[in-house]
């Protein structure tokens, strides 16, 4: 129904791309953005549905503004280090982030401290490197970075309990050294750059 609204004159409003039940429309002004959430309602109506307030907007994308979240991705414009052209990247979201965290944490409570370190590094690989596979289409690799920090900080607060020291220890004695040799997956160098010279 929505697509049949979009080839009958939603196109002249801008894109629109959609997942299962989440969609964007890509415009290239604000009034035509409002117009097109405005045709998106309309149409939604006639089959009973509603646009979600709290996750439906109008933002911008100009030199770094708002940018929006879509499928767990945040899409902004960034300006290249090298050409001083602007590009659209993206990467995992605050929301994104937080997930994978309380992953990990859950992983290595300091419950498994009885079993061998091996285990929690085996389950938090699966999950890492699951979400991974997801994310490394863009410009994840700055936050890629910060959830590998985060692995060994939570690996080195598990040895620590483990043998029954105080703080974390993970850069006195857990640290990157330390998780290559439990065979700690890292997402770290595997991104793969959807924009000319991303860097994020």
């Amino acid at each position: 129904m929505l697509d049949q609204a979009w080839q009958g004159g939603g196109q002249r409003l801008g894109v629109l791309v959609k997942y299962a039940d989440d969609l964007v429309v890509l415009c290239a002004t604000r009034e035509q953005a409002v117009k097109a959430r405005e045709l998106v309602a309309v149409t939604l109506e006639t089959l009973g549905l509603r646009l979600h307030p709290e996750k439906t907007g109008v933002v911008g994308l100009a030199r770094g503004a708002e940018g929006f979240v879509f499928l767990g991705f945040e899409h902004r414009m960034r300006k290249s280090w090298r050409t001083g052209y602007w590009y659209l990247q993206k990467w995992p979201s605050p929301r994104a982030m937080a997930s994978i965290r309380g992953k990990i944490r859950d992983r290595t409570d300091r419950r498994y401290a009885r079993l061998p370190l091996e285990h929690a590094v085996e389950n938090v690989n699966h999950v890492v490197r699951g979400w991974g596979n997801y994310f490394r289409y863009g410009n994840s690799g700055e936050k890629f970075s910060a959830i590998d920090s985060y692995v060994n900080e939570r690996l080195a607060i598990l040895a620590s309990a483990k043998h029954g020291l105080q703080g974390r220890n993970w850069v006195s004695r857990f640290n990157y050294e330390w998780c290559t040799k439990l065979g700690v997956y890292r997402l770290t160098g595997t991104v793969k750059p959807t924009t000319a010279f991303a860097s994020r």
